[in-house]
């Protein structure tokens, strides 16, 4: 034979699943290293990060026996859109082996070392090619899938792919727009006004920034999935919520944080289904009111739902609201940048 098997439907939930578990156990992993002293490599979360790469191995080789006793050579017995799932659990397990060489010889990281540290890299862009593969599938499919349960393995695998990229960004995640994290006020301390104030604008130039890099990913993620296929009925609403509970679950340290982000996502995803884009359209102005609307109504419900739940933002009106208009522009950005040549 010299094609792959035709894409299965099976397998794309099974690898959906394992996503999710990589993706999840990723941001667990993080939490633990928040709220815990860790000293082993062999600590829980690193466990429950690698049992899920060993269920992609054992989905991945229940795959191959079954197609190769159908007569698929090896370089061909994955369904099609799998072409590099094999290659991103080797990429995995080989960063996997470095990184607990590394814990090893010269500990753990702290802070921002764990976001650039090579062997994490090299086991992110593994998982990358693990979980591209139910994305991969349902594009390839020559009846593309359309009811939202047909759709679900995409859609997961696409909300773990967000997920990762939260994980590395996600130090510009949290907003601290909420009063409690308030600067100390210049005018009460004159002689450190200066000080104060750098201060000041360094939180407000952070918070600003979170809102630019997370509607940048929204808007992203969004565009590159609904200008592919159409989704069906929820299924915007129900990859943006999965794409962020993860890393809201490991950065909250209040319920009002965490409930912010799941309501923002619901809203952001219920905005996007308003305009009801998908392939076929034409419209410019609709693309671009849905590149709009989606980080700029999500970015809204957020602030909302902090000053409601967190005992109001020290933020001024002005950055509450500009910040909401930036958010906007950068999905118009994103979306002028990506659409088809004619199209924008």
């Amino acid at each position: 034979m010299t094609s792959r098997p035709a894409p299965s439907a099976l397998y794309d939930w099974s690898m959906a699943v394992a996503s999710l578990w990589l993706s999840g156990g990723i941001l667990i992993d993080a939490w633990y290293h928040f709220h815990e002293t860790v000293e082993s490599f062999f600590e829980p979360a690193h466990g429950l990060l690698f049992l899920g790469l060993f269920v992609s191995y054992a989905f991945t080789g229940a795959a191959l026996l079954y197609y190769r006793k159908r007569g698929y050579p090896l370089r061909l017995a994955l369904p099609d859109g799998y072409a590099l799932t094999i290659a991103g659990l080797v990429v995995t397990l080989v960063g996997g082996v470095l990184d607990m060489i590394k814990h090893t010889l010269w500990g753990f990281e702290e802070g921002f070392n764990a976001l650039v540290s090579p062997s994490h890299l090299i086991i992110g862009a593994g998982m990358f090619l693990i979980i591209s593969g139910p994305i991969r599938s349902a594009f390839v499919r020559s009846e593309p899938p359309r009811s939202l349960f047909a759709q679900l393995p995409m859609i997961l695998a696409v909300a773990s792919m967000m997920e990762l990229i939260h994980w590395g960004t996600q130090f510009v995640f949290l907003t601290n727009a909420e009063t409690m994290n308030a600067p100390v006020v210049p005018t009460s301390m004159p002689h450190d006004t200066l000080t104060l104030l750098s201060i000041q604008y360094y939180k407000q130039g952070l918070g600003v920034l979170s809102a630019l890099v997370q509607s940048i990913l929204i808007a992203g993620f969004c565009l590159y999935v609904v200008r592919r296929i159409r989704l069906a009925r929820g299924g915007l609403t129900v990859l943006l919520v999965v794409g962020n509970v993860f890393i809201a679950a490991a950065h909250a340290n209040y319920p009002g944080q965490f409930w912010a982000v799941v309501c923002a996502s619901v809203v952001a995803g219920i905005a996007g289904e308003f305009f009801n884009v998908g392939p076929e359209t034409q419209s410019a102005a609709r693309w671009y009111g849905f590149a709009f609307c989606v980080p700029a109504s999500y970015w809204a419900t957020l602030l909302t739902v902090l000053a409601l739940t967190m005992g109001g933002l020290w933020w001024t009106p002005d950055i509450i609201s500009g910040s909401i208009f930036f958010a906007g522009l950068a999905g118009v950005f994103v979306n002028a940048i990506s659409a088809p040549v004619g199209k924008t």
